[in-house]
Formats: C-alpha cells, sequence, structure tokens
C-alpha cells in the first residue's frame, strides 16, 4: 500500500483522476485546497487548486513462481515522510524471513494469510506481527555451544560492537515506524469523519441533507452540495449547525439569478406569458397589469390570442373592465402584428393559451406570433411549484424553443418545497423574475429574490 496525491481543479476532477489512474481499489483519504503556480514561484497570482490524498495498493511481480517480494512505500499527511532505505531492507527482511525454528516437540504455528484487498490498517497490523516474532525467535537461546578451541573472551568481543548497532537500528526503526502508524490512524480516523459527515450520518448534516430530499434533490446532488458546503467553512465550523446552515444557505442563494420588477423603456415594451395548461397565467398576468396601471402609473394594454378557453377569455376581460384597461383578441398573426404596432401604450401584455409540452406544434405556433412582431418582446415561462421535477425538466426543454426569458412560479402556496423549480432553472441557465402565493388580485406576487426563496426552500432548519 502506497500514499498518492492528486491535484485538479475541483473535487469531482481529482476523484476522476484517481479512478481513473488506479481502479476502484484506491482510497480517498482526504482533500485540501491548495495554491497552484505563481509569478516567480510565488503565491502571487497563484490558483487555487485542490489537492487529494488516497491510498492506493501496489504489487510488483517478477518472473518467478512465488512472485517478488512485496514493498511498502509510506507517505503520511502534509509531511511527505518516508522509511529510510534501511527501514525499508529491515521491513522486507521481516515480512520475507521464515519463522524462527520452535523448540524440540513445539510445532509452530504459521501466522494466517489475509487474502487480497484487506484494509491498509490490517496490513500494517501484520508487520507489527512480523517484528514481534522476529524478536521473540531472536531472544530464544540457540542449541548449539560455541567451540571449545575459541576461548570465550575472544568469541564475545568482535561480536559485541555490531549487536550494539543492530539493536540502535532496531530501535530507531520501531520509533520511526510507531510514528508512521500513528498518523496513519490519524489520516484514517480524519477520512472516516469526513466522510460521515457527507453521507450524512453526522447529526448536524442530517437535517439538512433531508430537506435537499424533500426538495426534489436526488442523492447524488445531495451528495455534492453537501461536499461543498464541508469545503466552504473550517473543520471547527462543521461542529456549528448554525454556520453549516448558512453556508448551505449561501450556496443556494449563488445557484439563483433573479431579474426584478418589469421595467419600462423608451419603446413600448411588449410581455407575453407562456407556458402549460393551468399554470396560472391569465391570473398572473391580470396582476402584474394591476400593479403597473394601477400602482406604478403605466399605460397597460391587454392582448389574448387564447382562442381555445373562452372562459380564460371572459376572465380576463372582466378584469380589465375593473381596471379600466384596453383588451383585444386576436386570432391571426397579421391581426396581432397591426394591434401591437397600433396601441400607444408603455406595456403591452399578451395572454397565449396553455399548451402541453409535448404538443411542438402548438408550441411552435407561439413562437411564430412573437417572430411577427417588429418590437422587442419577453417572453415569460410560467410553471407551477407542485409539478413534479422530471415533468418541469419536459416543459422546460419544450419551451426553450420560444427562448423565454425568463420565469414567474406559480402557485407556491400550495407546496411546502420550491426546489425543484430552482434546480432546473439553475440548469437551464433562467432567472427568475416573480412567484405568486394565492388568487387574490393584485396582492398575492412578489419580486423574486434569493433570501426569501432560500428560506421557502429551506427554512430555519434547527428552530
Amino acid at each position: 500500500m502506497r500514499y498518492i496525491k492528486i491535484r485538479g481543479n475541483n473535487y469531482n476532477e481529482v476523484m476522476m483522476k484517481l479512478k481513473m489512474e488506479h481502479g476502484d481499489d484506491a482510497i480517498p483519504i482526504s482533500h485540501k485546497f491548495v495554491k497552484e503556480g505563481g509569478l516567480f514561484n510565488s503565491k502571487l497570482f497563484a490558483r487555487e487548486v485542490v489537492e487529494l490524498t488516497a491510498a492506493v495498493q501496489e504489487r510488483k511481480f517478477k518472473s518467478g513462481l512465488l512472485g517478488q517480494k512485496n514493498r511498502i512505500d509510506f507517505t503520511v499527511g502534509d509531511n511527505d515522510r518516508s522509511v529510510t532505505d534501511l527501514g525499508r531492507s529491515r521491513v522486507s527482511d521481516i515480512l520475507d524471513r521464515p519463522p524462527a525454528p520452535a523448540a524440540a516437540g513445539q510445532p509452530r504455528e504459521r501466522p494466517e494469510r489475509k487474502p487480497a484487498g484487506f484494509t491498509f490498517n490490517e496490513k500494517l497490523n501484520e508487520v507489527y506481527s512480523g517484528i514481534a516474532e522476529h524478536k521473540k525467535a531472536a531472544a530464544e537461546p540457540v542449541d548449539a555451544a560455541p567451540s571449545a578451541e575459541v576461548p570465550a573472551e575472544r568469541e564475545s568481543e568482535p561480536d559485541a560492537a555490531p549487536a550494539r548497532q543492530e539493536t540502535a537500528g532496531g530501535l530507531r526503526f520501531e520509533k520511526e515506524l510507531e510514528e508512521i502508524k500513528k498518523a496513519i490512524y490519524k489520516i484514517t480516523s480524519d477520512r472516516v469523519g469526513a466522510f460521515e459527515a457527507v453521507s450524512g450520518d453526522d447529526p448536524n448534516i442530517r437535517p439538512l441533507r433531508q430537506i435537499l430530499k424533500n426538495n426534489d434533490f436526488d442523492e447524488e446532488q445531495c451528495t455534492a452540495i453537501m461536499t461543498e458546503v464541508r469545503n466552504s467553512i473550517s473543520k471547527d465550523d462543521l461542529k456549528d449547525r448554525y454556520k453549516i446552515e448558512k453556508s448551505l444557505k449561501d450556496l443556494l442563494k449563488s445557484k439563483i439569478i433573479t431579474t426584478g420588477p418589469i421595467r419600462t423603456g423608451n419603446r413600448k415594451k411588449v410581455i407575453m406569458f407562456i407556458g402549460p395548461t393551468g399554470v396560472g397565467k391569465t391570473t398572473t398576468m391580470a396582476k402584474l397589469g394591476a400593479i403597473n396601471s394601477l400602482r406604478e402609473a403605466h399605460s397597460v394594454a391587454f392582448v389574448t390570442i387564447d382562442n381555445y378557453r373562452i372562459a380564460a377569455t371572459e376572465q380576463l376581460k372582466k378584469y380589465a373592465e375593473i381596471m379600466n384597461i384596453p383588451i383585444y383578441a386576436v386570432n391571426t398573426q397579421k391581426e396581432f402584428k397591426d394591434i401591437i404596432a397600433g396601441d400607444k401604450s408603455e406595456i403591452i401584455m399578451v395572454d397565449t393559451s396553455g399548451r402541453s409540452h409535448r404538443n411542438d406544434i402548438k408550441i411552435s405556433e407561439i413562437k411564430a406570433f412573437a417572430e411577427s412582431l417588429d418590437y422587442e418582446c419577453e417572453k415569460i415561462l410560467c410553471v407551477s411549484a407542485n409539478t413534479k421535477k422530471c415533468d418541469l425538466n419536459d416543459v422546460f426543454r419544450a419551451f426553450d424553443a420560444i427562448h423565454f426569458d425568463s420565469i414567474i412560479i406559480t402557485k407556491v402556496d400550495e407546496t411546502s418545497y420550491i426546489g425543484n423549480v430552482i434546480d432546473i432553472a439553475d440548469k437551464y441557465n433562467k432567472p427568475i423574475s416573480y412567484y405568486t402565493n394565492g388568487q387574490e388580485v393584485p396582492n398575492d406576487i412578489v419580486i423574486a429574490d434569493p433570501d426569501k426563496i432560500v428560506d421557502m426552500m429551506i427554512g430555519n432548519v434547527y428552530n
């Protein structure tokens, strides 16, 4: 077993390098952020990379029947301390030396052979067992007596110095090996603690991981997000549940893009509301029409190209009558283009018919209406917060053909979690402009804000 270091731009990259270069048997131990490069070998303008420490098995064979002796190489933590050449030869001698002969009449038991792939700690313990057996065998009395022709003083004198050197060398090596073992146990225990924290076994991590699952994040996403959270704070802060929660919220906020309220310019602004059937496009348009007309004092006009649902058209006409907003119902692209060009309002809001995301032909018709205009047309996709994540992904993919500009999340009051929409919006890199939380016009609509959205996703976990 030997220890290696791999560097990459992020954790996923170094893990992929480890698996590709050393296979599935490689064991990741720890990782940290280090500085690499820099001007004139200094830290100035150095980039931050991830350095992974991992353990891999080393097997080398020669052409003999029994194979070559296994060699052991240790690299410990950040100190990169290796066993000396003397130490290496002693480890090999201890591992390969046959057991010392047992006393007469007492057969010596062979040490049990471990199967391939056992853990590094077990292998290290086996090395220590070999050292103990070697020392025990060396301490056993030797039956052969010294020759009578050699005087006792002369027999002992030449071997005294080598014996003292052997003892001193053995003590140094054993002390060094003991330090290595302690360092390796520390590294492995830290790795186990890190794995438990990321996998959700840590009591401070488990509630947050469950909330991510409730927000429709899959197992792989939960692990990736919690790994990012763990890497963003210090080891001591991992004991503080509120700092972990804050780190998670900051990470989720970084994935949310917002546009703010509708803004007018020098030219008339055309806003087209698109989306599947039943998500609340007509009511959402009425809310924004009332806000911009009654509160912001902009001139607003309604246009509907929804000729399939008579009730929706009548509902919009009723809203327009109450708010004193002109409304037009059109059937053709030419009629639509003429009305947009002739109306003098600052903001013209267009209600489209709800279309299934599986109906490519009808979605293409809406796209043709938008492209027929000579004015810039902002297209807003309305999606319901209580839609399943897999269906949301299909909706985004289908309506992306219209090149919509932003998202309004509707019906957030009908679900406890909205992470499904946030994740898909982040995947398609689409900003969020508003979200609606009720049916009341014009009150139940809120300008999208990352802090409020994350609070809806996470809330106060530990309260």
